[in-house]
């Protein structure tokens, strides 16, 4: 008993120490602007040694994430800790380690600013990260095949020597997985991330042959590839009328593959690797991304880290076979984005009432009104409740800030942008087609209702001085996103130097304020820092109050903006 009680005091100790320790972090942190150059990049791309290359297990990270995982956290004192301050009101949720002071994420070996930041037109987004797509004209060589799994498939080269794995439908429904793929790469890709270049093609069957040396497995021994091997495959799959087959191939990447790259810790063997993936934000902001495609198996098996010829990591998200309606070659299933397959909120619940607790997806009719389109909806659609199949540590990390990153990215998408993107999956019911664009629209506004009304939607702020007047403009996202009418939002704040206010209750009907800068600042030769605090107030934000602060550095006729922090 006695020692009990020692153990007992001792861990009391630790958390009412680290708890004191948290407090006084969040008492004494560093400015929150920054003082020189803004950081836009991380320099995480000089030259290494290749890292040895780590297994890659189809199963073992579904049960690591699934039970390990969860049964660790209530044993990490330092998230322990974090969460005891949060319900006392002393301690907030730990932010993303890898954000300049824009509150941004700089571009590195894993995130590229591309159609947010740099908007891509139409013709851009349906072409993705795509250079090149397989020689249909010639004869494809296989030179490994893959039968293992519920779909099998095959690698190719075609006549100009390049490679791709080529990949089929399930034999039910004919163009939902290759066309799920195709569109969540190009997602993917404009949302800045780094995917391998993936298209649909029509081949000859008639026109493959088998390299030498090819082998497949059977009853657990290796025995050469044969043409009736290869008929298998393609035996049954729908043909277009010039009678080619239907495909996904997705175009080998450049450099040497050396494992997956994991939702949680850093790569082994890369010194570049200096934060850790459960605490970047592009990872943890990915959940937003990942519900808007109903994206259910993302998880460590599906990336993987590549050995550029530079000389460093690049870091994929691959395998987008499970987005849309698609879970691989059959449907989803309403559970599917609802809840993790062991989800322990609804298994105590439904112990605790013996049974009588019905889940939200126990009553929802499985609708397929389109074969290729499989089961994807936008109106059991609940953005904030949305998991994956397993729980990924970064995707429970996620702040308000992290996921207003994520919802800024989906919101970029317009209209007619997701209609492009969805014309590359080729369905030849546009029925179909109109039915994926649709839902995903109707999912990307639910998103921006659900995120943006929990956090200060204003972005993209701008500070220029024009003969004594400064004057700061910014996009208000839910305008911008269609979420409100322009006239449904106001905005009011307060300009500091320091503790001091210099312009009281400011107040504007569009995105912008400008003050005249001889009348509150007479003497500007010397840098100093403005503290814009902005409310933005409007029906979309009853009840949300939450500030943005702006920083913007002046002297003389210059100014830029240097920091900015957001209010969860």
């Amino acid at each position: 008993m006695i020692s009990f009680l020692n153990i007992y005091r001792s861990h009391i100790v630790i958390i009412i120490t680290l708890l004191a320790m948290s407090i006084l972090q969040g008492c004494s942190s560093t400015k929150p602007y920054a003082e020189d150059a803004i950081k836009t990049f991380d320099p995480d791309t000089t030259r290494i040694d290749r890292p040895e290359e780590q297994p890659q297990y189809q199963y073992w990270d579904r049960i690591d994430n699934t039970i390990f995982h969860q049964l660790e956290k209530p044993l990490d004192l330092n998230r322990t800790v974090r969460f005891v301050g949060r319900k006392l009101g002393v301690s907030d949720k730990r932010q993303a380690d890898n954000v300049n002071k824009l509150d941004e994420v700089p571009e590195s070996s894993w995130y590229t600013r591309r159609h947010y930041f740099n908007e891509m037109s139409p013709k851009e987004l349906a072409s993705g990260p795509n250079t090149v797509a397989p020689d249909t004209a010639g004869s494809w060589t296989i030179f490994k095949a893959k039968l293992e799994g519920a779909n099998s498939g095959f690698f190719i080269e075609d006549e100009n020597e390049n490679r791709y794995l080529i990949k089929f439908d399930g034999y039910d429904y004919p163009e939902l997985t290759t066309a799920a793929e195709v569109i969540g790469t190009k997602v993917f890709y404009a949302a800045g991330y780094t995917v391998p270049e993936s298209v649909i093609t029509y081949f000859d069957p008639n026109k493959v042959s088998i390299k030498e040396g090819v082998t497949v497995e059977e009853d657990g021994e290796k025995r050469p590839m044969t043409m009736e091997d290869y008929r298998a495959i393609v035996a049954k799959r729908p043909v277009n009328e010039e009678g080619k087959i239907r495909a996904l191939a997705s175009k080998f990447v450049a450099g040497i593959p050396v494992g997956p790259w994991n939702f949680e810790g850093t790569v082994k063997g890369d010194p570049n690797d200096r934060v850790a993936h459960e605490h970047r934000r592009e990872l943890r902001g990915m959940r937003v991304i990942s519900s808007w495609l109903n994206d259910t198996d993302r998880r460590d098996a599906n990336t993987m880290a590549v050995y550029n010829d530079s000389g460093y990591i690049d870091h994929y998200v691959q395998d987008f076979g499970n987005t849309l309606g698609a879970n691989g070659t059959s449907i989803h299933q309403p559970i599917q984005g609802q809840a993790y397959l062991i989800d322990p909120r609804y298994m105590m619940v439904s112990a605790f009432s013996l049974g009588g607790y019905i889940t939200p997806w126990e009553t929802i009719e499985v609708d397929v009104p389109y074969p290729a389109a499989g089961y994807f909806r936008a109106d059991v659609f609940k953005p904030g409740r949305w998991v994956p199949t397993h729980p990924l540590p970064p995707f429970e990390n996620m702040t308000l800030r992290d996921s207003f990153w994520g919802t800024k990215h989906v919101m970029s998408f317009s209209n007619e942008d997701i209609r492009a993107i969805v014309a590359t999956g080729k369905y030849s019911n546009p029925k179909a087609e109109e039915y994926i664009a649709e839902t995903l629209i109707a999912r990307r506004d639910k998103i921006g209702h659900y995120w943006f009304a929990k956090i200060n939607p204003l972005d993209r702020f701008e500070a220029e001085i024009v003969i004594n007047t400064l004057r700061l403009s910014f996009d208000d996202l839910a305008v911008s996103g269609n979420l409100v009418d322009a006239s449904g939002h106001q905005y009011q704040g307060q300009i500091k130097v320091g503790q001091k206010i210099l312009v009281d209750k400011l107040k504007a009907n569009k995105p912008e304020f400008t003050i005249e800068l001889n009348e509150a600042i007479p003497n500007r030769d010397q840098k100093m820092v403005l503290n814009f605090v902005i409310q933005a107030k409007g029906e979309f934000l009853a009840g949300n109050g939450k500030t943005v602060t702006v920083y913007i550095e002046i002297q003389n006729d210059e100014s830029r903006v240097v920091g900015i922090q957001r209010e969860e």
